[in-house]
């Protein structure tokens, strides 16, 4: 919960003071650092928590948004993954395929600053790819915000008697664009830092320079990231095979890549 770094960002920090998050997953610490005017530093080896952080870092508007997911043709993109089916109805995976498409143009993932908005429309569709409710591209899907294997979904829509509806992608993230901005934004400009890497190992931030750590460390072995992303990874592009994410089987090995990283 953002409240959590809140809490000690509010009493151990004052503006202009750095705050970084060497696992910043989804980006939950730097983001409430730069809204409260800290400068905000971020770090994971996964590439898909800077394309998910990124955006929400940068001023939008909504209409912006409407008028760039005007320009798509939702009708342009070739299914090649069928086992995905199970968890889209054939149109909505065209849709998905296009917009695909039109991201590697317009925010391709070797850019370091892409365009805002499609970089935004990219974070947004990726938050919408698999849940439990209608606001989701897919089929009834549990648990929301982690994609469960093509088997599991299978077996979900033969339990539920389901098969994916169609979805309408371009108003989904209209919704979800409007409901996420209906308090405004960034009212200034971010002052942010993000990086993919090891966490031991940032040598574009520089020494001495960072006031406060928060962050929530990996779990050990119980989780397992890449299983839990293989959905999001593939809308992005992203082989989750090339993401070095550690697992630590025991309680020693895990304190000693704590420790590592806050030396």
């Amino acid at each position: 919960k953002a409240q959590l770094p809140e809490f000690f960002i509010e009493r151990l920090t004052k503006k202009g003071d750095a705050v970084h998050d060497p696992f910043m997953g989804r980006g939950t610490t730097p983001i409430q650092a730069a809204l409260m005017e800290r400068k905000a530093f971020g770090n994971d080896i996964n590439p898909l928590s800077i394309i998910l952080t990124r955006p929400r870092m940068r001023t939008v508007n909504a209409q912006e948004v409407s008028n760039a997911l005007k320009s798509i043709n939702f009708k342009n993109g070739e299914i090649l993954r069928k086992d995905l089916l199970a968890f889209y109805h054939k149109k909505t995976l065209i849709g998905l395929e296009a917009l695909k498409k039109w991201l590697n143009i317009n925010a391709p993932l070797s850019k370091k600053n892409p365009n805002p908005i499609a970089d935004w429309i990219r974070m947004v569709a990726i938050n919408r790819l698999s849940g439990h409710s209608p606001g989701f591209f897919s089929g009834r899907s549990m648990p929301p915000n982690q994609a469960v294997s093509i088997k599991a979904q299978q077996k979900i829509n033969i339990k539920l008697g389901l098969n994916p509806p169609a979805k309408d992608i371009e108003a989904l993230i209209n919704r979800k664009t409007n409901s996420l901005l209906k308090k405004g934004w960034f009212p200034r400009k971010a002052n942010f830092s993000l990086h993919v890497g090891s966490a031991t190992h940032t040598p574009k931030i520089k020494n001495s320079s960072i006031d406060l750590v928060v962050t929530s460390p990996p779990f050990l072995d119980i989780v397992d990231y890449a299983a839990d992303n293989w959905l999001r990874c593939w809308f992005a592009g992203i082989d989750p095979s090339n993401v070095n994410i550690s697992a630590h089987k025991t309680k020693e090995d895990w304190t000693e890549m704590v420790h590592n990283v806050l030396k």
